[in-house]
């Protein structure tokens, strides 16, 4: 259109009188306006539609070789050097339209063309248009025209075989591109699952909520319409359907399935596929499938350690038989899976076994302390003389068996705290505490010690109440480990600062002291337990170290962290936060 804008606009200057500028400007208005109201159209709902732009493009290029055979009629007719605008045509359509389109439309072009020719030869007055070689249809035969005809028909059709192969090896390489590039994205898709669903088996025990992520996620993956996972009942021949997604109530409860139901994996290496459930003799429930709007099962095994322990069935709603990638990544979650359960089974053996230590040490610790306290007791009231007099030797001899019953009844203390932290923990309901109560109360029973050993202590409270649900006692022995920690570790004349504040999302609890610090290398084991540093050995010779795993074991309970910041010799500070929702 701007091309023969510019071509009138140029005679219009230059030779007004060579051409019908007017009646050229006035086509090439109608050009515009039709192809802005088809522009307009594109962007309406129905120019959208699956068909609306198929259909309009069609008429739009109807409308341009009309438009141009008008122009070449106006321009010279036969001798009109902007016939050959024709093939510029023929390769646009060939970037549109399919190759037999194409030719439809240059063999349209051509007979009107021919039609072009008979009327101006005939019907119409050459005389009136522009010749620009000098020649008219008279002064050349009819053998001459044919000839020259059927030179531009080989032309253009050469034209039109020429663009359609170069578009059609372009289209195959652009469907190759998508392709790859739809199979690139499905394989990211695919590891993003593995990854999400492998984080949440690796995070989470409870196996009726990773089996109902991986039934969801399965289904999302593989397009289908649903996915079951069925165990295996110990001593039973029935699937239990543990989780599923897709799937409505009436087909999940339509009936037992056994394990020699047909589809169901033999062996840990076989994939039983139902391409079609209508025909497949193999299908216990075919009426039940087609109303569910089933088509094709695929069934994967649950194995682990050469046993199947039940099958990951995936449910389509069309014929479809699944592709070996699609297999492969379904076997990997399907492993995952027995992987899964296995592990929860050996964490639920494992947390029984650690319950009935825990009551095992709680009690054996509870019923130490008593007799160690009384032994403890009888060996001060012979130092006190309450049962006679006792040499100078005999006195530093019970003085040392004191000691050591002393630092056994810490251990004992600590013992029992750390058993109580956890068999509490499930045991217990929460209960409501103002912890700012807490600390205040843990600090005043620390003042006395503080003064005792010349050690300073500095609490900062929280501006408002701070009122939080606990496992009853856990923050008290939270407090008192970490109190008790800075006080043992930190010199005459140094300084302890306690301080408890909350925001909107988490609690914020800071011990900090002017003690003897740790070593970098000593910082990620100073939570194992009865572990201690090298140089708090030197420092204090008697403890446990067992305060700090019973600060960490609390800390966790409530997912919160702790982060530490300390140098030799000038000091620790323990920065605890836990989230505010419990």
């Amino acid at each position: 259109m701007a091309v023969f804008f510019l071509l009138a606009l140029f005679f219009s200057v230059l030779a007004p009188n060579l051409l019908p500028v007017r009646i050229l400007y006035s086509v090439c208005l109608i050009l515009f306006l039709y192809n802005l109201v088809f522009f307009i159209f594109s962007q309406t709902k129905s120019g959208q539609s699956s068909k609306g732009p198929l259909y309009s493009t069609r008429l739009q290029v109807l409308l341009d070789w009309i438009a141009l055979l008008i122009i070449v009629h106006l321009t010279g007719g036969v001798f009109s050097p902007l016939i050959f605008f024709f093939i510029l045509h023929v390769i646009i359509n060939a970037m549109i339209f399919r190759p037999r389109h194409c030719y439809v439309y240059t063999m349209l072009s051509l007979m009107g063309l021919g039609t072009l020719f008979f009327l101006e030869n005939f019907l119409v007055d050459f005389s009136s248009t522009t010749s620009w070689l000098g020649t008219s249809f008279q002064e050349l035969n009819l053998i001459t025209l044919l000839f020259a005809f059927s030179i531009y028909a080989f032309i253009l059709f050469t034209a039109t075989f020429l663009a359609t192969s170069i578009m059609t090896r372009f289209r195959e390489r652009e469907n190759d591109v998508l392709l790859l590039s739809r199979r690139l994205q499905e394989s990211l898709t695919r590891m993003e699952t593995l990854y999400e669903t492998t984080k949440t088996m690796a995070s989470r025990n409870d196996i009726d909520a990773i089996l109902d992520i991986i039934a969801q996620e399965s289904t999302r993956i593989m397009h289908a319409k649903g996915a079951i996972i069925r165990l295996v009942r110990e001593a039973e021949e029935e699937l239990a359907p543990t989780a599923s997604f897709g799937l409505s109530e009436t087909f999940l409860n339509k009936g037992p399935v056994k394990r020699g139901d047909g589809i169901f994996p033999r062996n840990f290496d076989e994939v039983v596929m139902v391409e079609d459930v209508q025909t497949d003799p193999r299908i216990v429930y075919p009426r039940e499938a087609v109303e569910e709007g089933v088509r094709s099962i695929v069934s994967i095994p649950l194995a682990y350690k050469g046993e199947v322990k039940g099958d990951l069935r995936l449910y389509s709603a069309e014929p479809r038989r699944f592709t070996t990638d699609e297999i492969s990544f379904l076997k990997i979650l399907a492993n995952d899976v027995a992987v899964s359960l296995d592990n929860v089974k050996t964490w639920r053996k494992l947390e029984k076994t650690n319950k009935k230590n825990i009551l095992l040490a709680h009690k054996m610790s509870h019923d130490l302390r008593a007799p160690v306290f009384a032994v403890q007791s009888l060996l001060s009231a012979v130092t006190e003389g309450y049962a006679g007099d006792i040499s100078q030797k005999q006195q530093d001899i019970l003085k040392r068996c004191i000691a050591k019953q002393e630092q056994l009844l810490v251990l004992i203390k600590d013992v029992l705290s750390l058993a109580e932290g956890q068999a509490t923990a499930q045991d217990q309901n929460p209960v409501g505490i103002r912890l700012d109560e807490v600390a205040q109360e843990t600090v005043k029973l620390f003042e006395m010690l503080f003064q005792k050993k010349g050690v300073s202590i500095k609490y900062i409270s929280p501006p408002a109440p701070l009122v939080y649900r606990e496992t009853p006692g856990d923050f008290q022995r939270l407090f008192s480990n970490l109190l008790e920690n800075a006080l043992r570790y930190t010199p005459e004349g140094g300084r302890v600062e306690f301080a408890l504040q909350r925001n909107a999302e988490h609690i914020s609890i800071l011990v900090k002291d002017t003690g003897i610090g740790i070593e970098p290398a000593e910082i990620d084991k100073i939570f194992d337990e009865f572990h201690r540093t090298a140089r708090a050995k030197k420092i204090v010779q008697d403890g446990t170290g067992l305060g700090l795993p019973i600060v960490k074991s609390i800390v966790n309970r409530y997912n919160g962290f702790i982060n530490i910041e300390s140098r030799p010799g000038k000091g620790t500070a323990f920065s605890i936060t836990i989230p505010c929702a419990r």
